[in-house]
């Protein structure tokens, strides 16, 4: 890292327009672009609403049954394990495997546990002691482990859930009467169980945008109580800097304030919330609005009252969202081009840049790395003018700086890979900042992508082998001055993919989702998940595509070991997602494969989409 990093007059960057403005400005522009004016690499608009609708609840359920008469000890807990699913009626169908001592006071959603399909094992310990009692061990590896507030943790490699369960005879049939307070579910029975729910909060410090942060909740009526009192609860440590709640944090919801009737949900706030300011009120009014839309719990209109008074209806935060394009910029002899179909489209105006790496578009700007990955090139306005001799001069940042990504308040993200604690971030201007992330300090950064709401970043990196952090791809929170300067990133202190072994690279899809390409660790739960999704276990040690949302992983698999896959891009959705090989050539998901592309010009590098 240079020992001085160059910055505007007075030695501060100059102010930002709010995040909204620049929204709809940017808007603005990919609408004169879809026209034909403006010679950019992307012809989408840039996507944003009140809120995102999640999918529709499912159109399922799974009833489970109680126990049968003469079942066995050993049928009697699987049964029960299986009755985890039953969550309408309170758990009444797992209920009825407890002792009557038991069944009141069994708290299933203290805890979940996932592990992978067919790796459950429940044994009879030993036969019926003086008192009568049986023991039964069960044990799974382990997936992850979801917290009553709806926050999902993958487990370390090789960690187990393993426990006894006591049962007596009761009324001559086997019964539990000692067992944990948890739900253990297999992948399957999760996605039956839980939906994935954004809980809202506001970007800091203009409170002009919505920034989800993803929960795995039951699919029960309670839920839409538990959302209201997360959203009370505040943000998640590494968004509290960043994002701001309406509510003070731990604010409690009495009992009965949240009912649903014919789609419309009414939320009746606690009295201590009069003292709020009015503006503070209105933004908690925005947050449950869109937090309960997007439920899935076929909610359409949100009526909010203050201690039994109505409150006056809010207009609606944007969600911002990537541009729906399906043609990302990459870099071929020289040239920063448009991949349109097969075919590679010089961006109009761009002169050739000799060793340029790494592209970064947005709006009307392109930037890219120069100097042997050790300077950013901007080409701005006059360069896509035709006036090629108006590229201004590289700016010199340090050695092997990661891919750039250009935020919606125009903010270039850019750091040597070697840490001491902080990263880069350029203005429009060309005004350098350090950004502190003390946690990344010693660790090889490979990447920092920032969301569209400019809230979130995507840090990829590395740090000692063989520790449970030794690869992390975490969101991280933004916090920034009142004139929109970056000032900090915030990391969970928990590592997030102790499943990875090794990482190349890491992009958002969609609003939440995370595509890593990466390598899974041997032995992990996560290994096994993907055999089962069909992943072959020879291919496994080589880098795939893995889709992380809300924590939860999903294999995609990813081009065969011998493209040497090495970058990756990925826009709005999973269809969206391109990967580049060592040798220049560009692998799209098709379906559900990856497939080389058709008659590929030229080799092309680093596929990227706007942000």
């Amino acid at each position: 890292m240079p020992d001085a990093v160059p910055r505007g007059p007075g030695g501060t960057a100059p102010p930002r327009p709010s995040r909204r403005a620049v929204l709809v400005a940017l808007a603005a522009v990919w609408g004169t672009a879809a026209a034909g004016c403006a010679r950019i690499p992307v012809s989408s608009p840039v996507r944003q609403g009140g809120v995102v609708q999640a999918d529709p609840e499912p159109g399922y359920r799974v009833d489970p049954v109680g126990p049968v008469p003469g079942a066995t000890p050993v049928e009697v807990v699987r049964g029960f394990l299986a009755a985890g699913v039953g969550v309408d009626e309170e758990f009444q169908a797992a209920r009825s495997f407890l002792s009557s001592s038991r069944r009141a006071s069994w708290r299933p959603t203290a805890r979940t546990v996932v592990h992978p399909a067919g790796t459950l094992s429940v044994d009879q310990q030993s036969d019926a002691g003086p008192d009568g009692a049986v023991v039964v061990a069960v044990g799974a590896p382990e997936l992850a482990q979801v917290d009553p507030t709806g926050a999902y943790r993958p487990s370390a490699v090789g960690q187990r859930q393993d426990f006894t369960v006591r049962l007596l005879r009761e009324r001559g049939e086997w019964r539990i009467d000692d067992t944990p307070d948890l739900l253990l579910l297999d992948e399957a029975r999760f996605q039956q169980t839980f939906t994935q729910r954004p809980v809202m909060f506001v970007a800091r410090p203009a409170a002009d945008v919505l920034v989800p942060d993803p929960r795995w909740l039951l699919d029960r009526p309670a839920t839409a109580t538990a959302l209201v009192e997360q959203v009370l609860a505040g943000p998640p440590e590494q968004l509290a800097a960043a994002t701001s709640s309406g509510a003070p944090s731990g604010t409690e919801l009495p009992d009965g304030s949240v009912s649903i009737a014919g789609g419309i949900a009414t939320v009746d706030l606690p009295a201590g919330l009069q003292r709020q300011r009015p503006a503070q009120v209105r933004q908690l009014q925005q947050q449950l609005s869109a937090t309960l839309l997007a439920s899935g719990l076929g909610i359409t209109q949100v009526v909010t009252s203050l201690d039994g008074g109505e409150l006056t209806p809010v207009g609606a935060l944007p969600l911002p969202a990537p541009p729906d394009s399906d043609a990302p910029l990459v870099l071929s002899q020289d040239r920063v081009c448009q991949l349109v179909g097969s075919q590679l489209v010089p961006v109009e105006g761009l002169p050739a840049v000799p060793g340029a790496a790494s592209p970064a578009a947005r709006g009307d700007t392109v930037v890219v790395l120069v100097g042997g990955r050790t300077a950013l090139q901007r080409l701005g306005a006059a360069v896509l003018d035709g006036a090629a001799e108006a590229m201004p001069a590289p700016l010199p940042l340090g050695a092997e700086l990661t891919p750039p990504s250009i935020d919606a308040d125009g903010w270039t993200w850019t750091t040597p890979a070697a840490s001491t604690g902080s990263v880069l971030a350029v203005s429009a201007d060309g005004a350098a900042v350090q950004v502190a992330a003390a946690w990344l300090a010693g660790r090889r950064v490979l990447g920092v992508r920032v969301a569209e709401d400019g809230v979130r970043a995507l840090v990829t990196s590395t740090g000692q082998p063989g520790q449970p952090d030794a690869v992390r791809v975490d969101v991280a929170g933004i916090a920034r001055a009142d004139d929109g300067t970056p000032q900090s990133l915030t990391a969970a202190q928990e590592p997030p993919t102790p499943w990875l072994s090794a990482v190349s690279g890491a992009v958002w899809v969609g609003t939440t989702g995370v595509a890593v390409l990466g390598t899974v660790a041997p032995g992990s739960a996560q290994a096994e998940s993907a055999g089962q999704a069909g992943g072959d276990p020879a291919t496994l040690g080589a880098p795939a595509v893995w889709l992380v949302d809300g924590g939860r992983v999903t294999y995609l698999g990813g081009p065969p070991r011998e493209a040497e896959a090495v970058t990756i891009a990925g826009g709005s959705g999973r269809q969206s997602l391109v990967v580049g090989g060592a040798d220049g050539r560009i692998w799209p998901r098709e379906g559900s494969r990856w497939l080389p592309l058709a008659a590929q010009p030229a080799p092309a590098f680093d596929p990227v989409y706007p942000g």
